[in-house]
Formats: structure tokens, C-alpha cells, sequence
């Protein structure tokens, strides 16, 4: 069960020999690595933009270590910076689930990889550790790097500046092989992602898949390498598109449908808002934003239905970044001081991936098909956080007790509810009918 697997994450033994090994306890102290694990984690659930003042105040209402605010803040050192990065990637290595749902339109895939990032402003002296966009933008910003696993849950996680591109970084993921990449693969990512290379490079790997936006201006030839006139395509005006092109020597399928006047005129205007210094939009990028283009090497029995339902689950991301934002505040860390903002993002980043744990304990409490929102149940969680932490320092046996009972309630008051008139994700999923040759496959399996 999900829940034991957080209570061992606790383990005092565990994080003690962490603490010792990365030297943050080096002797006898008021402050042990157990503590401080409990205060940067839960102890910031409990207040996520906390000052060294609460924090020391949440070590003495918790963990009965009556310490100043200075003695805080003298503790969260490099050393400590180190210890966090190991416990949150220890974190981060627990936190595979089982998906909450039986669709068959997925069901095919072992992974189905989701590429985002987000960006928030830091203290403007640590300009030199991270560098910002530049111009108008902040002068110090970190950069986090994700890449979710929406089948089992799991996160790869990479931290940096403005120099951590999204194209160029999961380019070099993807190369370095840093993600499982057994069993069938999907790879769903958005247009700040858009790299031909990278589309190779997944391709090039055993029953691995892409599927993306197409980015407008990109040169798209036909089987015969003759250079597609997408804008003469687009005068015709046609519904769909289904074609099979080359871009960039990849061999792929260019799919498109023209979308409702709602849609596109809600497109136009953001895209001429955006570029009014630039003397307004071309009459071709107009006519481009009456469709929807994506680009795959699904085979054909993947039509245009399916395709954009499964491109609809990389929005499952864009609800973990909201998230971190609202409920753990991962893009308010107000210090100066290098390693309190490392200690705090790991902190954070620790208990997002126990998150996604006890959601998934709470999924298995209630009917086959019950989907849990990830956003009220760190509400809920956020709500026990003080309790959390005293049930941890109670031992395992009081902390498996408790996250069962949180469990319990998060299987009662965070599920997300049924709709007919605007279905969620997980139905649309649930009564899409798997593509005709993907489920002769799995019959013949």
C-alpha cells in the first residue's frame, strides 16, 4: 500500500544516516535530520512561505526543540541543501501509482510521458546562480524541468535557470535515456518542446511514439520530398487533414481539423494582442489559426478523434504546475540565500511527489474508475498538515495510522465529480473506443 511506503519515506534510522552522510548532523543537535525533514516539508505545508521565525516556531509546537530563528537559519547550509536533494529524489523514486482508470484507448501504452516546465521569479542578487529571461523580465528566475508520467505517476525532475530550454532539455532526457523507456511509449508535448531532433530521436527508439502541435512556418514536405504549399491547402478551407509528410527527413502524419468561430476568433485576438509592436499578424498565420495541427507517428488507426483526446491528457501537467502554485506557494520563496531556496524547492518538490502517493492510496478506497482532484486533496492535506507532522513523530506505526485515515478522507471529499454536459478527461477516456488495429493487437496478445 501507497500509505507504508510514505511511512518508511519517515523512517528516522533512514534519514539519520542521510543526515550524517551529507554531514548536516555532524554531533549532537537540537535540530536532527528527522527534524529538519519534518519542518521543510510538512512544516511548509503547514505554512509554505513560513519565515525562519515560524519555522523555528513550528520545531517547537511539533518537535518540542525550542530553537531561535537564528539557529534555523545557521542549519540550512550546503550540507543541508544536499540532504534535501537526496531525500527528494528518494521521494521522487516512490512515487509510482497504478492509474485510477481502465481505458482502452491508453491501455496499449506502458508510459505516456507529459513534457512541461514552469518559471518564477527569485531574489534579484541571486542573478549570478540563476540567471533570468533578460529585458523586462525578472533578473534571477529558476526553471523547473518536468516530465510526468500520466500511466504510473512517476516525475523526472530537473531544476535551473533560463538556460534550461525545453526543446534542448528533453532533447538530451530523451538521449541520455533517463526515462524508462520499456514497453510501448507516448510522448505528448507542446510547442515549446516543437524539435525535430527530438521527434528522430524518439522515433528511432522500439515502439516509442510522438505526438505535438505543429509550429507554425516549420517547411513540410510530401512522401515524394516536394515542398508542401500548407497555405494553398488552407485557401481551399478543408474540414480535416489527414496526410502522411516529411519534416525534417522524419517521416510522419500531419493532422488537422478546422475549429469552431468561437475558438478561432478567442485565437485571433490573443494573437494580435500579442503581436501589436510588431504591426499585427500575416494573412498566412491567420489562416493557420482556424485549425488545430498536430503532428504524430501514431499509425493511421489513430484517427483525428483520438488523437486529440490523447493530446488533451498533457493538460493533466499544466494541473500539477497550478498545484504547486496555489496550495504549496513553489513560486514564493522571497530569500536571498541560495541554499534555503534549494531546501525549500526540494521541500516542496518532496511533497508533491508524496502527494501523488496518497492520492493513489485514496483511489484504490473507492469504486474501479473513481478519479481523485489532485487540487482539493493537497487542499485537504494542507488543511492536516500540523497533525501530519505529529502523527510522523509519533513513530511508523501512529504515521501509517494517520495517512490511512487521511486517505479515507480524501476518497470521500476529493473526488471528482461526474458530468454529462462537460464530462471530465478520465470519462472522455474511459468511453473512447480504442483505434480498430490497436485492439486486434492486444486480442492477438
Amino acid at each position: 500500500m501507497k500509505e507504508l511506503k510514505i511511512s518508511r519515506f519517515f523512517s528516522g534510522r533512514d534519514v539519520e544516516e542521510i543526515a550524517r552522510g551529507t554531514k548536516l548532523v555532524e554531533r549532537k543537535s537540537p535540530i536532527t535530520g528527522f527534524k529538519f525533514l519534518l519542518t521543510l516539508t510538512t512544516g511548509l505545508l503547514n505554512t509554505p512561505d513560513g519565515t525562519l521565525a515560524q519555522l523555528a516556531g513550528f520545531l517547537s509546537g511539533v518537535c518540542r526543540t525550542d530553537v531561535s530563528a537564528q539557529a534555523v537559519d545557521g542549519r540550512i547550509n550546503e550540507n543541508a541543501q544536499e540532504f534535501m536533494r537526496l531525500l527528494m529524489e528518494m521521494a521522487l523514486a516512490m512515487s509510482e501509482r497504478a492509474l485510477g482508470i481502465s481505458a482502452d484507448i491508453i491501455a496499449c501504452f506502458k508510459h505516456i510521458y507529459l513534457a512541461d516546465s514552469t518559471n518564477f521569479e527569485l531574489h534579484p542578487s541571486l542573478a549570478d546562480k540563476f540567471k533570468g529571461s533578460g529585458g523586462g523580465a525578472s533578473k534571477a528566475a529558476m526553471r523547473i524541468q518536468l516530465v510526468f508520467d500520466y500511466v504510473n505517476g512517476t516525475m523526472h525532475v530537473e531544476i535551473g535557470d533560463a538556460k534550461l530550454s525545453d526543446p534542448k532539455t528533453l532533447q538530451r532526457i530523451i538521449r541520455e535515456r533517463k526515462l524508462d523507456i520499456s514497453g510501448r511509449c507516448l510522448f505528448i508535448q507542446d510547442l515549446g518542446y516543437f524539435k525535430t531532433a527530438t521527434f528522430a530521436d524518439i522515433a528511432d527508439i522500439p515502439d516509442s511514439f510522438f505526438l505535438s502541435r505543429l509550429m507554425f512556418g516549420v517547411n513540410i514536405h510530401d512522401m515524394r520530398g516536394q515542398k508542401l504549399n500548407l497555405r494553398e491547402i488552407l485557401k481551399g478551407k478543408p474540414g480535416k487533414i489527414d496526410t502522411n509528410v516529411m519534416i525534417g527527413g522524419l517521416k510522419c502524419r500531419l493532422v488537422g481539423t478546422r475549429l469552431p468561430d468561437e475558438v478561432v476568433n478567442r485565437r485571433l485576438r490573443r494573437a494580435n494582442s500579442e503581436s501589436e509592436r510588431k504591426g499585427g499578424i500575416t494573412d498566412d498565420y491567420r489562416r493557420f489559426l482556424h485549425y488545430a495541427f498536430f503532428i504524430t507517428n501514431l499509425p493511421e488507426d489513430y484517427d483525428l478523434e483520438t488523437l486529440f483526446l490523447l493530446y488533451r491528457i498533457r493538460w493533466r501537467i499544466e494541473l500539477l504546475f497550478k498545484t504547486w502554485k496555489s496550495i504549496l506557494n513553489m513560486h514564493k520563496i522571497r530569500s536571498a540565500r541560495i541554499e534555503r531556496v534549494m531546501c525549500e524547492v526540494y521541500g516542496k518538490l518532496i511533497l508533491a511527489a508524496l502527494s501523488l502517493m496518497i492520492c493513489a492510496a485514496a483511489e484504490e478506497m473507492t469504486a474501479w474508475g473513481t478519479v481523485i482532484s489532485l487540487h482539493r486533496a493537497m487542499r485537504q492535506m494542507r488543511v492536516m498538515a500540523f497533525g501530519w507532522a505529529k502523527a510522523i513523530m509519533r513513530g511508523c506505526k501512529k504515521h501509517a495510522e494517520f495517512i490511512l485515515e487521511l486517505s479515507e478522507q480524501i476518497a470521500i471529499l476529493c473526488v471528482k465529480r461526474k458530468q454529462k454536459k462537460r464530462p471530465t478527461l478520465e470519462q472522455l477516456l474511459t468511453e473512447a473506443v480504442m483505434p480498430k488495429g490497436r485492439k486486434n493487437q492486444k486480442k492477438r496478445k
